[in-house]
């Protein structure tokens, strides 16, 4: 984000104002000016010359969005964000409709404001190359997805190769990476023993493409193609963080998905999954132990250059003794469960024998991910959830565990 960026606020409440002003300096932003609506939007809006505008929207919505019609046809080059208390989908929609880049909650956060006006200037962007004819030739990505957790023996490896093979079912090409750099099990899982892998992609990477890209991965009986982890760990450690960026942003130019499988140490390889990733799957189980480190992970992803939106938690039962009620595990980890896989007694032998349950297709954990599968696909309602917001003994726990008052 350029240094010092100006935004023009748009409120018609002074006390609002003052609060939206201090999000703006707190996200090192310079505030252009301030005015409420009417003809003095477009007015201050014409002498300010702002990079970005905010307006605020409230009931009734009808000034707002006049104010809105009026900034746009002063300023038609300038991007403007609504930030509102309103979740109507009616009310949101009418807001893009006259001409709004990005949605908001109130109050405005710094960190949520600067997320947004990165993006919404990187797509200004990219509409004034695509009017240029400047993204002709850029390749098609597909959709990159992590799955990580805070630690090991929660069934992420289990989760990200019946996903990715949900996935292929569905009709996609789809590339699975085993990027686990303590122990790298997805071959395993699959029964398979690549003469290729992570390590010999890595060695070539300075002539390889997004054709020649396929050569480094094994491909399964389902259709499946697998870059596998190296043999020895130890590689890892001589892997530079871009040359697996490298890699993964190939990948997404050959194949419509790839599953990242990363391990539990949040190292530099598992921030340059989740970063590279359109959606990111963080793993947590019921016992206290991950549920704690749970919380810790989301603290830590919150300081890296992820969009929290594409982070959703999944609640992986894999035994009897997860017992916590799911709206405590919400209230603690300060956001909803966007899954949950059930105890499934079929995946533990389906490990044993290299052969994922979503092979068989009847087990509950295989409906269960491959209904997780349809959903990402877009066969299904799209991906969502707000934050919890209940406060229980438990929820209060978590919260100091993430840092929290």
């Amino acid at each position: 984000m350029a240094d010092k960026l100006s935004i023009l606020i748009v409120d018609e409440d002074g006390d609002s104002r003052v609060e939206t002003r201090k999000a703006v300096q707190r996200a090192q932003l310079a505030v252009a000016g301030e005015t409420g609506y009417g003809r003095a939007a477009a007015s201050v809006a014409l002498e300010t010359r702002p990079d970005i505008v905010l307006l605020a929207v409230e009931e009734p919505v009808s000034r707002p969005l006049e104010a809105a019609e009026a900034l746009a046809n002063a300023l038609p080059e300038t991007p403007f964000i609504v930030y509102s208390s309103l979740s109507d989908p009616e009310a949101i929609r009418r807001c893009m409709v006259f001409g709004a880049r990005d949605y908001i909650n109130r109050p405005v956060q710094a960190a949520r404001l600067g997320e947004s006006i990165d993006t919404v200037l990187l797509q200004e962007e990219r509409r004034k190359m695509r009017s240029a004819g400047q993204l002709l030739e850029a390749a098609a990505r597909g959709t990159v997805i992590s799955v990580t957790g805070a630690k090991g023996g929660i069934g992420k490896t289990v989760i990200a190769t019946n996903l990715a093979l949900a996935l292929r079912r569905e009709g996609r090409s789809v590339a699975i990476v085993d990027a686990d750099t303590d122990f790298g099990d997805v071959a395993t899982m699959l029964d398979l023993a690549p003469a290729l892998t992570m390590a010999d992609a890595v060695r070539s990477l300075d002539h390889v493409d997004r054709d020649s890209i396929r050569e480094f991965l094994v491909p399964h009986g389902s259709g499946l193609d697998v870059l596998a982890a190296p043999p020895d760990e130890r590689i890892w450690a001589t892997c530079d963080p871009q040359q697996l960026r490298r890699i993964v942003d190939l990948l997404a130019e050959s194949y419509d998905f790839v599953v990242l499988d990363t391990s539990g140490s949040f190292d530099a390889v598992v921030q340059t999954c989740v970063e590279a990733s359109t959606l990111t799957l963080l793993v947590t189980s019921g016992e206290v132990s991950s549920i704690r480190d749970t919380a810790a992970a989301l603290r830590r992803l919150s300081t890296w250059e992820v969009n929290q939106d594409r982070l959703k938690v999944v609640l992986n039962r894999n035994s009897s003794a997860n017992g916590f009620a799911l709206h405590d595990l919400e209230s603690g980890f300060g956001r909803s469960v966007f899954w949950q896989v059930p105890l499934d007694r079929a995946v533990p032998s389906s490990v044993q024998v290299g052969r994922p349950v979503m092979l068989e297709g009847t087990s509950p954990a295989a409906a269960n991910v491959a209904e997780l599968a349809r959903r990402i696909v877009g066969t299904r309602r799209s991906l969502s959830g707000e934050p919890g917001k209940s406060k229980t003994v438990w929820g209060r726990i978590l919260n100091r565990a993430r840092g929290g008052a």
